[in-house]
C-alpha cells in the first residue's frame, strides 16, 4: 500500500516524508545540545566527555551511509529506509535505560547508524524520480523545511529537560521514529526500477560503486569543495553549548534563541535558493554562496583572535556561516549527484560519509585538546570555508 505518483497529493506527501527522514539526525543532536551539562553531571563526567555523544554520533552517521548508499542501489531504497528507521527508534529506546556514559556513546552509534542507514536514501529518492534544476530545487526545499527542526528543537529540548529531564529527550525520539516508519511504510513506493533491484551484493560489488564516484577526478574534489563548509556546521553544533553556555554565560532557556538565528537566515537563503533556481544553474549558486561562507569564516576568525572576543561579532558571523549553508548544500548536493547518475545511491552516500567523517575527525581533535576559549572554533571554520572555496574553484577548472 502507497500513495501513487499521480496523485495529486503524492509530491507534498513525498516533500514531507523525506523532510521527515533527513531531520532525524538533526532531532537526535538539536533536541540533545542544551542538555550536555546535565548529562555530564548525571554520569559524573567532564563536559568534553559528553560532548563525545555527539561527535561519536557523526562517525556512526558516517558508517552508516557507507553502506546504506549501495545497498540501497541493490535492495531498494524504502527497505535500507525502514531498516535505518527501525535501529534508530531502537537505539532511543535503550538509551533511556543506561546508567554509564559507555552506554550511551555506544548506542549514539548505533542510533546514527540508522539514521544514516536511512537519510542516505532521502536525496536517492529524489534522483531516481527526477534530474537536474528539479534535484537542486527537491533537495533544497527539504533542507528548508528540515532546518525548522534545528528551529524548534532546540526549544523543544530545553522544555523537555526542564519539565521530565534529558532522558525524556529519547522518548520523544523513540515517538518520531515510530511515526515514521509507518509514514514511510505505508505511504512511500519503492523507487528503484525493478529490474536494478538485485537484492545481493558483494563486499567487492560494494567497494566498486565507490571506485566508480573516485574514479572521477573532478567529482572527487567537488566533494571535499562541498563536505568541508558543510562539516563547519556540525563543528559549530558540536561546540555551540561550550559556546554559548560555558564561554559567554548564557543561561539553558535563553540558548535556543541564539541557535535558532542560524536556522532563520539559513531558511531565507534557501528560500532565496529555490527563486534563483528557476534562471541559474546549480553550479553558478553555489559559487556565491560559498564565497559568502568565507566572509563569514574570516569575521570569525578575526573576532576569536581578539584579546576578548564579543558575544554579538562571534555569534553574527556563526549565524552567517550556518545561514550561507542555504546557498550550499541543496546545489552542492545536485551538482554532485547530477555528474553520478549511475551510481547516485553511492554518491549521495559519500557525501554524507565525508561531511560526517570529517566532523567527526575535526569535533575528536578539538574536544581532546580543549583550550577553554574560542580561537581552535573559529580558525577550524575559517579552514574549512576557505578549503572549500580554493577547491571549487580547482574543480570548475577539471573536465568532467
Amino acid at each position: 500500500m502507497s500513495l501513487n505518483r499521480t496523485s495529486k497529493f503524492f509530491i507534498p506527501v513525498f516533500t514531507m516524508v523525506m523532510a521527515a527522514m533527513v531531520a532525524m539526525s538533526p532531532f537526535a543532536i538539536d533536541t540533545y545540545i542544551a542538555a550536555l551539562p546535565d548529562i555530564a553531571e548525571f554520569f559524573g563526567v567532564k563536559l568534553n566527555v559528553a560532548e563525545l555523544t555527539i561527535t561519536l554520533y557523526f562517525m556512526g552517521f558516517a558508517f552508516g551511509n557507507f553502506f546504506g548508499g549501495p545497498l540501497s542501489d541493490a535492495f531498494g531504497r524504502k527497505t535500507i529506509a525502514l531498516t535505518g528507521i527501525a535501529l534508530y527508534g531502537l537505539a532511543s529506546l535503550l538509551i533511556t535505560t543506561c546508567t554509564k556514559i559507555e552506554y550511551v556513546l555506544l548506542l549514539r552509534v548505533l542510533q546514527a547508524f540508522g539514521g544514516g542507514f536511512a537519510t542516505v536514501t532521502g536525496n536517492v529518492f529524489i534522483r531516481d524520480w527526477y534530474s537536474g534544476k528539479q534535484v537542486a530545487r527537491f533537495v533544497t526545499i527539504i533542507s528548508m523545511i528540515i532546518m525548522l527542526a534545528p528551529l524548534f528543537a532546540p526549544v523543544m529540548g530545553a522544555a523537555l529537560i526542564h519539565w521530565y529531564g534529558w532522558v525524556s529527550i529519547f522518548w520523544f525520539l523513540l515517538a518520531f521514529a515510530i511515526l515514521l516508519f509507518l509514514s514511510m511504510w505505508l505511504l512511500i513506493p519503492e523507487s528503484r526500477a525493478p529490474e536494478l533491484i538485485t537484492r545481493k551484493i558483494t563486499g567487492r560489488q560494494l567497494l566498486e560503486k565507490y571506485r566508480v564516484f573516485f574514479s572521477s577526478k573532478q567529482s572527487t574534489i567537488l566533494l571535499f569543495a562541498i563536505s568541508l563548509p558543510m562539516s563547519g556546521l556540525y563543528i559549530f553544533i558540536t561546540a555551540a553549548s561550550f559556546i554559548y553556555i560555558e564561554y559567554f554565560n548564557i543561561s539553558q532557556l535563553r540558548f535556543p534563541l541564539f541557535f535558532s538565528a542560524n536556522v532563520v537566515l539559513n531558511i531565507m537563503l534557501s528560500f532565496l535558493n529555490t527563486i534563483l533556481l528557476k534562471k541559474h544553474d546549480p553550479e553558478k549558486i553555489l559559487r556565491y554562496g560559498l564565497l559568502l561562507q568565507m566572509l563569514s569564516g574570516v569575521t570569525l576568525a578575526i573576532s576569536v583572535l581578539m584579546p576578548e572576543p564579543q558575544l554579538w561579532a562571534v555569534f553574527a558571523s556563526i549565524v552567517l556561516y550556518v545561514g550561507s549553508l542555504g546557498l550550499v548544500f541543496g546545489n552542492g548536493t545536485a551538482t554532485i549527484l547530477n555528474h553520478n547518475p549511475e551510481v547516485a545511491g553511492s554518491a549521495n552516500a559519500t557525501i554524507g560519509i565525508a561531511r560526517f567523517a570529517i566532523s567527526a575527525l575535526i569535533g575528536s581533535i578539538m574536544a581532546m585538546f580543549h583550550t577553554g576559549d574560542l580561537i581552535p572554533f573559529g580558525l577550524v571554520l575559517f579552514f574549512c570555508t576557505l578549503s572549500g572555496n580554493i577547491l571549487y574553484n580547482w574543480a570548475l577548472r577539471i573536465k568532467a
